[in-house]
């Protein structure tokens, strides 16, 4: 009687190729981790433009309405998670609404600042964190906005310096 002979992979080739496929997987993770922070920071940008485009409307109708420009070079922030209305130095009489102009889905923390005339703002940030004014009296660049992410308070600008 003629024995038939295992075939079979070895140890080593067993070894082998779980070593191949845990450097795949750390590649992989690698990668992934980047593209969900550069969602994420997107993500934020996105909502600062919402943000943006909510002030700038509603100035524009604050001025036609009233005949009175926003306050001129002054810092807004918001003071509620998902609040549409920005205060200035947190000065009830001197605040902007948004609500009619964003998305009701629209959540956070936004921030901008006003250009010299009061006519409209130069730029604003959006967080899902709670924005103080002084993060909001210098415009971002991208590489601030990327590096805000590796902080406890990472936030998005519109529109958004390019790197010098």
């Amino acid at each position: 009687m003629k024995h038939k002979k295992l075939r079979g992979f070895t140890l080593i080739e067993l070894i082998v190729v779980i070593a191949i496929i845990g450097i795949l997987a750390a590649i992989i993770v690698v990668s992934i981790v980047g593209y969900v922070k550069n969602s994420r920071v997107a993500n934020f940008n996105s909502n600062a433009r919402a943000a943006y485009t909510g002030v700038q409307l509603a100035i524009i109708d604050i001025n036609q309405a009233t005949g009175n420009y926003a306050s001129p070079n002054t810092i807004y922030v918001s003071n509620a998670r998902g609040g549409t209305i920005a205060y200035a130095d947190g000065n009830a009489a001197d605040c902007i609404d948004i609500q009619e102009y964003i998305n009701d889905n629209f959540d956070g923390y936004y921030g901008f600042y006003t250009d010299p005339m009061g006519s409209g703002c130069i730029y604003a940030i959006w967080s899902d964190r709670p924005i103080t004014s002084d993060m909001v009296t210098t415009h971002m660049t991208e590489s601030d906005v990327k590096a805000s992410f590796d902080t406890s308070n990472p936030r998005g600008c519109h529109p958004i310096k390019k790197n010098s």
